[in-house]
């Protein structure tokens, strides 16, 4: 059974949130301008269409709309398939970065908190700073 536009729109969303903003809209929101209730709406499947200022908000960030709106292509616009691989991989490296700041956080407090760990104080404050250079 061939899916119609509506089907084919809501899967592409979902696939972009998931893949390349981790399943947070707010990110999806601030990485394309798309207003986060009409991306609720799409990933959700209550809104099946969208106005044309939606649409030039998904084409200003990248977002290839013929792969969009049709599934065909790639999803992000690139006049090459290597320049649309590295532009989702910067985006994956970004949420991979927010991802190992918030590790070190976590990782900083527990040694902080956990004294029986034992760890020479200059070796931590080296294997922080080492993590912290990491994702600057």
């Amino acid at each position: 059974m061939k899916k119609d536009s509506g089907e084919i729109l809501q899967e592409n969303v979902q696939y972009l949130l998931e893949e390349y903003y981790e399943g947070n809209v707010s990110k999806m929101q601030r990485g394309t301008g798309v207003n986060r209730s009409v991306l609720s709406e799409l990933k959700n499947g209550t809104k099946t269409e969208v106005n044309s200022s939606t649409l030039v908000r998904f084409a200003q960030s990248g977002i290839n709309l013929n792969w969009l709106l049709t599934g065909t292509g790639t999803p992000f616009t690139a006049s090459d398939q290597e320049e649309a691989a590295e532009l989702g991989a910067r985006q994956l490296l970004g949420n991979r970065t927010t991802q190992i700041k918030k590790l070190t956080g976590e990782i900083e407090a527990l040694l902080s908190a956990e004294t029986e760990l034992r760890l020479d104080r200059d070796v931590q404050t080296a294997l922080l700073e080492l993590l912290k250079t990491a994702v600057r």
